[in-house]
């Protein structure tokens, strides 16, 4: 009864601060970067990465219905929480689960809907406002170089290449290639193979999308399950590290998307806002581009930048360099007021580790890798924090900051 009671008690409160006896914590690390480490060679060797790909090839739809159902859950609580806990109706409670997850992707699939609905029609128009635009541009600068000392030399250079360029001539080139008699069995079997791809890739959607449901209508009893099976395998001291180390990567993974989602949907709004007031054209599509660039970390608010400012320029260059000015000033707000207040809370994580998450993460996995290992880096100082002070403490050690 005691065990069943301390197995109990552990499980009501993961995140109660625990104790350090037999450096438990350290060995959870240990093993951690051990696995990280090995999952770094098994991407990187050729003989290894066969096996290994086909085995996560079986299991991408099972784990991409976890990271949606991940995803889905911030709505999720949302709707049960905020929506459905004041309606006080026996039916709409029994199943208040099912109309959250019904709601929740009914949400999504209207904002995607109306992201697409407003960025696509408005970047073809800039495709073809640039390929219209793009001849002149390019004599502008030309003309412009004649003006620099140091390029008038080369000026006459650029405009031989110019005016031997012929953009009919390229896309009479790519019409050929693809009208070309003499090679009849390569297209037929490149469309097969897309047609194929293409068949694979919705059944593994739609294989992940019944995944993620399942998780979300069940999420509760799947967490006791793996409750009941660490505290089988293990003893409760290491149980109850185990089962914090998780809650902990949890509410940080949980807290950083959550915050992410925030600060991108507030900077995609003040976009529009402030571009709609001071007129610079296509305002919402210049808010939904920059709130969309802007959930990929450093280098996302350049790029959302970079492309609302051509297809800015190519209507009115004045307005152009307006959107610059206002796309640094909201980003400004952002970095110093907005991220730091939400996010930063969310994950508790320094300026200075946050970049080196992001590095260390985009030169091993690209975006996604930013985006995991700043909650997996969120997780690990908080892991060591606890730990330094436990020893500090244990060393009766008193180690204050100095001031210079």
């Amino acid at each position: 009864m005691e065990e069943k009671r301390e197995i109990r008690e552990s499980v009501n409160s993961p995140l109660k601060k625990l104790s350090f006896k037999n450096e438990v914590y350290k060995k959870i690390f240990l093993t951690g970067l051990a696995l990280l480490f090995i999952a770094y060679l098994f991407l990187n060797s050729k003989s290894i990465f066969t096996g290994f790909g086909t085995l996560l090839g079986i299991m991408a739809p099972f784990i991409l219905g976890g990271v949606i159902a991940f995803i889905m859950k911030i709505p999720l609580n949302f709707f049960e929480r905020k929506v459905f806990s004041k309606i006080k109706n026996k039916k709409i409670e029994k199943h208040k689960r099912t109309i959250s997850i019904a709601l929740t992707f009914i949400f999504i699939i209207l904002v995607i809907f109306i992201i697409m609905a407003i960025i696509v029609p408005q970047l073809i128009n800039s495709f073809d406002g640039i390929r219209k635009s793009l001849p002149s541009f390019l004599q502008m600068a030309i003309d412009k170089t004649r003006e620099i000392p140091y390029l008038s030399n080369y000026s006459d250079k650029l405009q031989s290449e110019y005016n031997n360029l012929s953009w009919n001539e390229i896309f009479n080139r790519i019409r050929d290639f693809v009208t070309s008699s003499e090679r009849p069995s390569n297209i037929l079997n490149s469309a097969i193979s897309t047609a194929s791809s293409i068949l694979g890739g919705l059944v593994s959607f739609m294989l992940a999308l019944i995944t993620s449901i399942y998780i979300l209508a069940d999420k509760e009893r799947l967490g006791y399950q793996a409750t009941r099976i660490c505290y089988s395998f293990f003893n409760n001291k290491i149980a109850d590290k185990i089962i914090h180390v998780v809650h902990l990567l949890h509410e940080n993974f949980f807290g950083f998307i959550r915050g992410q989602l925030t600060v991108s949907t507030f900077i995609g709004i003040a976009t529009f806002v402030s571009c709609f007031v001071i007129g610079v054209p296509n305002a919402a599509t210049l808010g939904v581009i920059i709130g969309v660039t802007d959930l990929i970390p450093i280098i996302g608010p350049f790029l959302g930048g970079a492309m609302g400012f051509i297809m800015t320029v190519i209507e009115d260059p004045t307005k152009g360099i307006i959107f610059i000015i206002l796309i640094l000033i909201l980003q400004q707000i952002e970095s110093n007021l907005v991220y730091p207040k939400i996010v930063g809370n969310k994950v508790g994580l320094p300026s200075l580790w946050t970049l080196v998450a992001i590095t260390v993460g985009g030169s091993l996995f690209g975006v996604v890798g930013m985006w995991a290992f700043i909650p997996l880096a969120s997780t690990l100082y908080e892991l060591m924090r606890e730990y330094t002070e436990y020893k500090i403490k244990e060393k009766n050690l008193d180690l204050r900051i100095k001031k210079v």
